[in-house]
C-alpha cells in the first residue's frame, strides 16, 4: 500500500459514485471547480486501486480534515497513521472513532461531538400554510443572520460566500430575524448540499420555526439538487425527530473535533 495526492478529480469521484452520497457530500463538493484548488486530497492505493480517500481543506481559519470512512475503517486508520505527519499542527476533523483514537493521543483532542448524517429520502410535500412564515434572505440580511447566529448558534461555521448564494430562509418578529436555515455546502455540477446553521432565537423555540425554515429551505432545492443531507448531534433527539418528520434519514456516524497534531 502507498499514499499519493490525488490531483484528478475523477479519480476521486470515481471511488465515491457507488457510495451512499449522504454520507460524503462535503468530500463530493470539494470537487468542484471552485473548491478543488483549496484542498489537498490523499490517497491510499492499492497498486492502481484506491482504497481510501482524506481531504484537507486549508481556505479555512483553522484546516479542516474530512476523515471519516463508512465503509472501511482498516483503510481509513492506515491512511491517517500514514499523513499523520504532514498535516496541520492543529486542525477539526470529521473523523471515524476508532481511528481517531487509535493515531492520536486522547490529551490532545478537544470538543470530542458525534454526529450522523442525515439524507433527505422522502421530500413531504405541506399546505402553503406551513411556509408562508419563511422568507428567503440574502448577502443583504446578513448582519441579522450574524445576529441571531451569536445569540443562538456560536459555534456555528457561517460562510458568508454562501449566503450570497440566497439559499437561506428565515422567519423575522417585527424586524427581528428568530429562526434561520442556510447551507454548508451546495455544488450543483455534483448535485450536492447540505442544509446548515439551523437556529432558533431561545425565546422564540418549541414553536415549530426551525421545521418551517427548513422545509423552506427544502422546497428552494429540491428542483436544483439530488442529494440534500445534513449532520446533527446524535444526542440531538428533537432536531433528529424534526429532520424525520421532513423526510430525512439516519445514515453513517461519525467524530467532530479539534486535533492538536504534536508531532
Amino acid at each position: 500500500m502507498e499514499v499519493r495526492i490525488i490531483h484528478n478529480t475523477s479519480v476521486v469521484y470515481k471511488f465515491l459514485e457507488n457510495k451512499a452520497k449522504y454520507n460524503y457530500i462535503y468530500q463530493l463538493n470539494y470537487l468542484s471547480i471552485k473548491e478543488w484548488d483549496n484542498v489537498v486530497c490523499y490517497g491510499l492505493f492499492d497498486n492502481l486501486e484506491l482504497k481510501q480517500i482524506a481531504i484537507l481543506i486549508i481556505n479555512y481559519e483553522i484546516p479542516v480534515l474530512l476523515a471519516a470512512s463508512f465503509e472501511n475503517e482498516k483503510y481509513n486508520t492506515e491512511l491517517v497513521k500514514r499523513i499523520k505527519n504532514f498535516l496541520p499542527a492543529q486542525f477539526y476533523t470529521h473523523i471515524n472513532r476508532a481511528t481517531l483514537e487509535s493515531v492520536f493521543s486522547q490529551n490532545n483532542i478537544f470538543e470530542l461531538e458525534e454526529y450522523m448524517n442525515m439524507g433527505l429520502c422522502d421530500y413531504k410535500n405541506r399546505d402553503e400554510k406551513y411556509e408562508n412564515e419563511a422568507v428567503r434572505l440574502g448577502f443583504n440580511d446578513l448582519n441579522d443572520i450574524k445576529e441571531l447566529i451569536m445569540e443562538s448558534y456560536p459555534e456555528a461555521w457561517l460562510d458568508d460566500n454562501l449566503v450570497k448564494l440566497d439559499e437561506n430562509f428565515g422567519i423575522y418578529d417585527n424586524k427581528k430575524l428568530i429562526s434561520f436555515a442556510g447551507i454548508h455546502a451546495y455544488s450543483e455540477e455534483y448535485q450536492v448540499a447540505t442544509v446548515a446553521h439551523i437556529t432558533t432565537h431561545p425565546d422564540y423555540r418549541k414553536r415549530g420555526y426551525g421545521e418551517k425554515v427548513v422545509y423552506s429551505l427544502l422546497k428552494s432545492l429540491k428542483n436544483k439538487i439530488k442529494f440534500i443531507g445534513l449532520n446533527v448531534k446524535v444526542n440531538n433527539f428533537s432536531a433528529i425527530n424534526c429532520y424525520k418528520k421532513l423526510g430525512f434519514k439516519e445514515f453513517g456516524k461519525f467524530i467532530a473535533c479539534t486535533v492538536e497534531n504534536n508531532i
